[in-house]
């Protein structure tokens, strides 16, 4: 691919070299909430893509733009496409294909059913699992702990966080092996005289889940933007914090299974029983308000704005449908037909709108991170989008 393009890889506005949002960069905003979420409101895809077209213009004013967005890249080529579309010469997406039409709310009941079936395999896969999460879950709702180095807190709903990874080719692997160094194995000596020591959190296991978890220490706008990415203007607006309300709301066949506090009052053989029957269930691409308070350094000095940001009602529009329906521009999209974090249903209504020159590559074979497991993967759509490989979905 070198051999025919030129690659830019650019940090996007609020990232990386490019005015990273944290609480340190932010400190002239202290006490002035309003004018914080005024400011973040200026750090979506529809303000990141005028940067690229301006740094377009500059540099290759003659020249198109073959765009390759994975994930939340493919929302911005949606937006590129929505304001600049002569500017662009191909598209290609890698589990990116907006919910263009969802509301805050849909794309959260939508992704919540793909991680009840991803916690239902979880606990297939490992069924000596139940009982343990339920144990952490219980001591946790009893006694939150510290995590080192200054990660913040970890609550039960906070550990509940830790199935942000099951969305990758590794990420049951990696929570089961994070599950078995959660308790501290004690020596006994001959001293003990029968005692049995309390039991506590291991400290390679709160060390591994602040290390988990270290993506809202370093990019807090992960949690205070992330809702705001499905807000196409005041028809699609407010988020209102859409995730937790659908979190709250679960039922799983009848049954709170991501409630925690159902645990609270049981012994150890009540918590087996009920572990075993309706064990506890994580979440996955979720913020919630509260990740403020668990995470007290980087995103407390954000609450008061990002409260302000899930109430707002006057976002711009992310996208403009006359200019996506059925685009002239040669498009290629992979849609993973077990995303965890992308709804493949709602990809599909937005290739749909897209119209006959997006070629769709639906697969299992790959999860949300296709792009990173499979070096081929560009190549291929390259090829698609060029109609010059079909292939099968």
């Amino acid at each position: 691919m070198l051999t025919e393009y030129r690659v830019l890889l650019l940090d996007q506005r609020g990232t990386g070299l490019s005015s990273a949002l944290t609480a340190q960069t932010c400190g002239a905003f202290q006490g002035d909430a309003a004018g914080l979420a005024a400011y973040l409101t200026h750090f979506r895809a529809d303000s990141i893509v005028h940067d690229v077209e301006l740094f377009r213009k500059t540099r290759f004013p003659s020249q198109k733009l073959t765009l390759l967005g994975q994930s939340f890249g493919g929302f911005c080529i949606l937006s590129y496409v929505s304001f600049f579309p002569s500017s662009l010469e191909r598209l290609l997406f890698t589990c990116g294909l907006a919910p263009v039409h969802a509301t805050p709310q849909q794309v959260y009941e939508a992704t919540y059913a793909n991680v009840v079936e991803r916690n239902r395999r979880f606990y297939v896969r490992y069924p000596s699992d139940k009982v343990k999460v339920a144990e952490i879950v219980q001591h946790l709702r009893r006694t939150p702990a510290k995590l080192p180095s200054g990660g913040g807190i970890l609550t039960a709903r906070r550990f509940q966080m830790l199935g942000l990874s099951l969305g990758t080719v590794a990420g049951m692997e990696t929570l089961h092996y994070l599950l078995e160094s959660a308790w501290v194995s004690h020596f006994h000596s001959p001293s003990d005289q029968g005692q049995s020591p309390s039991k506590q959190l291991s400290h390679a296991f709160l060390t591994a889940v602040a290390s988990h978890q270290s993506s809202f220490d370093t990019n807090p706008m992960y949690w205070f933007m992330h809702e705001s990415i499905y807000c196409d203007g005041p028809a699609f607006s407010p988020s209102n914090w859409a995730a937790e309300a659908v979190h709250n709301a679960m039922d799983v066949r009848g049954h709170a299974l991501f409630n925690p506090a159902r645990f609270d009052e049981l012994d150890a053989a009540q918590l087996a029983e009920e572990a075993t029957l309706h064990p506890v269930y994580f979440s996955g691409e979720m913020v919630f308000s509260w990740m403020a308070d668990d995470f007290p350094e980087s995103l407390a000095p954000f609450r008061d704005a990002a409260n302000l940001l899930a109430k707002k009602t006057d976002w711009r529009p992310l996208y403009n449908e006359a200019n996506l329906r059925d685009i002239a521009i040669p498009t290629a999209a992979l849609v993973s037909f077990d995303d965890l974090y992308v709804d493949r249903t709602w990809s599909l209504r937005t290739a749909a709108l897209l119209g006959d020159n997006c070629h769709v590559f639906v697969s299992n074979e790959y999860q949300h991170a296709g792009i990173r497991d499979d070096p081929n993967l560009v190549e291929k759509l390259l090829k698609m989008s060029k109609s010059e490989l079909i292939v099968p979905t």
